[in-house]
């Protein structure tokens, strides 16, 4: 077994900035990047092997994911590059989800890499009175009602499912969530799609499933290896390799994001290159992985079923 490096799969949206796709030479501007996915919407090519994440896994679940791990404890990571800000949304939980969408519930977290002076993002709203958000929605007034965090290089705040967020202007974040693609648009400024058509909302379903009472985590930057995420799903690690460090397999597997400069992964006396952006899937059945000195990665883990 060894790490295997993903391609990424872009996603037009209308908010997309410019700084991943002129990294990555790409013919448009692209919000969204997919990094690790193993889903019905996409799954990522595996590199040098021929095949996709999800015929990796399929070809010997237990071996790729871990014993008693499925496709519900599968993570997904991408990038999302706002030149705009994104609509106001909320993700369902579960049992929602699977009753009107036949997809999982979400949560999500989101790391901070590039962010504008003054640069912001919604998490949460600041009533949890229902009656006062719709009246919000119906007048226009709803940016009133949002709770706003300024951001950083290095933040990292978790975003539950039931709670209303967006991503704001200006920000460039690597997120990790759960394996689903449902999301409701709560609002969105009045924007329009290409052809002029108002862009749709999804009202009914995001009252069902959004919980005004839910607060954000949010970690503040630091620059030292520590857990900053540890929600009921999954965990995230930022790793800064002062030395060469290794990270033992524990019968699960794990996935591996690049947010410093090239770099190299190695097992068993083996190296392989591990370029900045990409992001690696480290199967269960891998023992070990050692991250050279100088990387600076994170490291994301689902808590299983």
């Amino acid at each position: 077994m060894k790490p295997y490096i993903l391609e990424p799969i872009p996603d037009y949206t209308i908010w997309g900035n410019d700084k991943m796709s002129t990294f990555r030479h790409a013919d448009k501007n692209y919000g969204t990047w997919w990094e690790v996915s193993a889903h019905p919407y996409c799954t990522n090519p595996v590199r040098d092997a021929g095949c996709t994440l999800q015929a990796l896994i399929d070809s010997d679940p237990e071996a790729m994911l871990g014993k008693g791990i499925t496709m519900h404890e599968m993570l997904r990571v991408a990038f999302l590059d706002a030149k705009d800000a994104l609509s106001i949304q909320v993700h369902p939980f579960d049992a929602y989800a699977m009753e009107h969408a036949n997809d999982f519930g979400k949560d999500e977290s989101w790391y901070i890499i590039d962010a504008e002076p003054g640069a912001k993002l919604v998490a949460g709203t600041t009533t949890d009175d229902p009656a006062t958000l719709k009246k919000a929605v119906e007048d226009g007034t709803l940016e009133n009602y949002l709770s706003y965090q300024e951001v950083k290089p290095g933040d990292y705040i978790d975003i539950p499912a039931g709670m209303l967020h967006a991503l704001g202007a200006g920000i460039l974040a690597i997120e990790v969530g759960t394996n689903s693609n449902v999301t409701y648009r709560f609002y969105d400024y009045n924007r329009k799609n290409a052809d002029g058509s108002q862009r749709p909302l999804h009202l009914k379903e995001s009252f069902d499933v959004a919980n005004f009472a839910l607060r954000p985590t949010f970690v503040p930057a630091q620059n030292t290896t520590r857990r900053i995420g540890d929600t009921p799903h999954y965990v995230v690690d930022e790793i800064f390799a002062d030395k060469d460090i290794d990270i033992a397999g524990n019968g699960v597997y794990f996935l591996l994001s690049n947010l410093g400069e090239d770099t190299t992964l190695v097992v068993d006396g083996v190296e392989y290159p591990f370029k900045k952006y990409e992001s690696a899937f480290v199967p269960a059945s891998l023992s070990h992985v050692t991250i050279k000195q100088g990387a600076h990665l994170l490291y994301s883990q689902t808590k299983g079923n």
